[in-house]
């Protein structure tokens, strides 16, 4: 495309295309006219951003290098990327502009595509979890429940023997609502975690992080009787991350580490749960386990999708969080851990 005078003196036939006209059917009166009706079709909420580009391009000449939505008539909603810059005579005055006009809308859609699967996969892992937590989070769900069952028995003796205080019948109803409390927040915190929802990143503290984790796996480790042990950094230090997405790369992490213990006697299992800032600036996140480690001859394979040691296992949970880890601008890797067991840890830049 080619303007000048704030007129279109050349558009190309894909240009024309893109806005609905045909070029056999176009006269340069009208092509004339076309920059008019390519800022009328801009979407309202870019127009502004657009208007003042080519307003700085003819006040200082700074190239147009920007993407915005155009809506017509005849391809509804279109995402374009425009290029331009100025074009000056021999005297340094400025004569036409000359650019570029890309509708970059299927890549769009196809990254939007790509996006969402991501996020479908995503929440697939975390429902994977929670299904292989299924035992310990109905061993503690069931423990209220018995514990109501027996408060309820307790309140019905006391009356059928028509010898209870109202403090004693107070004190039954309140430890049954206690309980029930205790319940609904077992599968609070699980149906946060498996619920399914866009990615966001927000500003998270490293530490919360482990204090939610430790929320969400303490039941299973105690089913499993492994201790979970923190060791959070002084100063919490803060990365921009979608909390409910590292969750689950940490839940997945202790998951694996509760397995690998299995065969670990029961004084030697426990995991260790670390932040800290390493020595590149980076915050870095350590599960550390007792358990058999990580041989040689898997730790190539280890986080190829479908690859698993396990015998139920949907070699799905590693890759996953790698992809997590990576779409947050890290890196996730294992080392031996030196008191026998193996190491997992990830980093993100500190925001």
């Amino acid at each position: 495309m080619r303007r000048s005078a704030g007129a279109v003196d050349y558009a190309s036939p894909q240009l024309l295309r893109m806005f609905g006209w045909d070029s056999g059917e176009i006269d340069p009166p009208a092509i004339s006219h076309l920059s008019v009706r390519m800022i009328s079709v801009v979407h309202p909420a870019d127009r502004a951003q657009v208007l003042q580009a080519f307003a700085e391009l003819d006040a200082s000449g700074t190239p147009i290098d920007i993407e915005y939505r155009m809506l017509t008539s005849h391809s509804g909603l279109r995402y374009i990327h425009h290029l331009a810059q100025l074009v000056r005579d021999e005297h340094d005055r400025p004569i036409q502009h000359v650019g570029t006009v890309h509708d970059f809308t299927e890549r769009r859609l196809a990254d939007y595509e790509v996006q969402q699967m991501h996020s479908r996969i995503t929440h697939s892992g975390r429902v994977s979890i929670l299904g292989e937590m299924a035992t310990g989070i109905a061993h503690e769900v069931n423990q209220p429940l018995t514990a109501i069952a027996t408060y309820a028995k307790a309140c019905l003796r006391l009356l059928g023997n028509n010898e209870c205080t109202p403090e004693e019948l107070t004190h039954a109803l309140e430890q049954i609502a206690q309980q029930a409390l205790r319940a609904g927040e077992v599968i609070r915190r699980m149906r946060s975690f498996v619920k399914y929802h866009e990615a966001k990143l927000e500003l998270t503290e490293s530490n919360r992080l482990l204090d939610e984790l430790l929320q969400l796996a303490q039941t299973d480790a105690h089913y499993h009787s492994v201790r979970l042990l923190l060791e959070p950094a002084p100063e919490s230090p803060r990365v921009r991350a979608d909390s409910v997405q590292l969750q689950q790369v940490l839940l997945n992490l202790v998951r694996n580490a509760i397995d690998a213990m299995q065969d670990v006697p029961e004084p030697q299992r426990e995991i260790v749960l670390r932040t800290r800032l390493d020595e590149h600036g980076d915050v870095e996140f350590m599960v550390a386990d007792r358990g058999s480690g990580v041989s040689a001859e898997i730790a190539d394979e280890l986080f190829n999708p479908f690859y698993t040691t396990k015998e139920s296992g949907t070699g799905l949970g590693l890759s996953i969080s790698l992809s997590i880890v990576r779409a947050h601008g890290g890196k996730l890797w294992h080392a031996e851990n030196p008191g026998g067991g193996a190491r997992f840890f990830f980093a993100l830049p500190l925001a």
